[in-house]
């Protein structure tokens, strides 16, 4: 099981309840009826495999892969500066909730996003269209449970554009809510959404009211079974290698089975499928003469090295169970990747969002990320909160890959190629 969340708010320099007009956002009752139908699990119909097969067709992997790529980036960054033994995120959680941002970006402010996010070039309606696809193929189908969800939160006084309610409720399934964001009632309302979207497993992403003009979130959760189930009665107290050379004691899942692997001579790659094998964690893992630190280095100059040319395998597998959270602040990561007018005063210019949206920059990027791997599978969650201020030969024997000391992870979408989830875990 896994979830995601991003928070990504939004400040106006002149407070965030000093719009140029002072208005409010009001629904019309069809525009009411659709926002609060929104977001619930499983309300719109199976893709039939025709409509799946057209929206496969269509969806823009070159945009996939730019998600991705930002999620290498991102976890580079992460891994670098951060004290914490192990780093997890969601490139499509991060890439929803910047681009309910995009769309209200506008001049240098949407230049620099478009760079960073790989859309440079690209028409507005082609993004959201693409992201809309990509959205509904995800969450149907695959043999698990996926529900990706998103809202847009805004402060009493701020008049968000019709065109950019219409962009993020119709491309985006966003929820749209007035509030005051200077009230712990906000908090309460925002927290209690995550934790509604994530199952429970991710109950807060504010601490403390955001006294934003707006709040852009995305929630992502996943569970999905193994679809060779690890047995419980196999599990064993097995040692695990942490960076340091030291042994930290964890509980060893085992199976023999037949599984899509590949290896060099610096690491060992294994993918475990979900469900109807649609969706599949993919585990790599460094030799035994190697370190994770300097798998990273190879992972992130050709990723194409360890996703491509798998075989499947008999594989003598263990892997250790784990339940991790993860929280990081992801301003600085995306500054440095040449996102930085959005995050200045001055110079940001979210003029397409609302009437005094040339006044908006974003203060925060908040991501949260929550996983548990055991032996009926995985249940995780993620969110992502924006916040708005105002200014080899196949061998006889199985393969042996025991995975006790640090390693990679993600979760694939293999029909589209997007990656829900990744990370890598140095103290399970």
């Amino acid at each position: 099981m896994l979830g995601l969340a991003v928070l990504l708010a939004l400040t106006a320099c002149g407070g965030p309840g000093q719009g140029e007009n002072g208005g409010e956002l009001h629904l019309d009752k069809e525009q009411s009826k659709r926002h609060d139908s929104v977001n619930t699990s499983r309300e719109v119909p199976e893709l039939t495999e025709d409509e799946r097969k057209r929206l496969l067709s269509a969806v823009n992997r070159e945009m996939i892969e730019a998600q991705n790529r930002l999620g290498l980036s991102i976890h580079q960054q992460l891994v670098e500066s951060s004290a914490e033994p192990n780093v997890m995120l969601s490139p499509y959680s991060i890439t929803a909730a910047l681009a309910l941002a995009y769309n209200g970006s506008a001049g240098m402010t949407q230049e620099e996003m478009a760079g960073v996010l790989g859309w440079s070039g690209m028409d507005l309606d082609e993004i959201n269209e693409n992201n809309r696809h990509l959205k509904l193929l995800l969450e149907q189908g695959g043999g698990v449970l996926l529900n990706v969800a998103n809202s847009v939160w805004h402060h009493q006084g701020v008049m968000l554009q019709q065109p950019y309610i219409s962009a993020v409720r119709d491309s985006y399934g966003a929820e749209v809510r007035k509030t005051d964001l200077t009230s712990s009632q906000a908090v309460e309302e925002i927290n209690s959404w995550v934790e509604e979207k994530t199952r429970g497993k991710i109950s807060e992403i504010l601490d403390e009211p955001p006294n934003a003009a707006a709040m852009l979130i995305n929630a992502v959760y996943f569970n999905g079974n193994w679809k060779q189930a690890f047995d419980p009665s196999l599990t064993v107290k097995d040692s695990f290698k942490l960076p340091d050379g030291k042994l930290s004691e964890v509980q060893m899942m085992q199976q023999e089975e037949r599984f899509a692997y590949k290896e060099s001579e610096d690491w060992q790659a294994v993918r475990l499928p979900y469900g109807d094998g649609r969706m599949e964690m993919l585990i790599l893992l460094p030799s035994e003469q190697s370190s994770l630190d300097i798998m990273h280095t190879a992972l992130w100059e050709n990723e194409l090295e360890w996703r491509e040319g798998f075989a499947m395998e008999k594989v003598d597998l263990a892997l250790p169970k784990f339940k991790l959270e993860a929280s990081a602040e992801l301003s600085a990561a995306l500054e440095q990747l040449g996102m930085r007018a959005a995050f200045q005063d001055q110079a940001a210019d979210f003029s397409r969002m609302a009437d005094n949206g040339a006044d908006f920059f974003i203060g925060r990027v908040q991501h949260k990320v929550y996983i548990d791997v055991h032996e009926a599978g995985t249940e995780a969650a993620a969110v992502t909160g924006i916040e708005m201020q105002t200014s080899a030969a196949p061998p006889s024997e199985p393969v042996i890959t025991h995975v006790d000391r640090p390693f990679f992870f993600a979760i694939e979408d293999r029909d589209t190629g997007a990656w829900l989830f990744m990370g890598s875990v140095n103290q399970p």
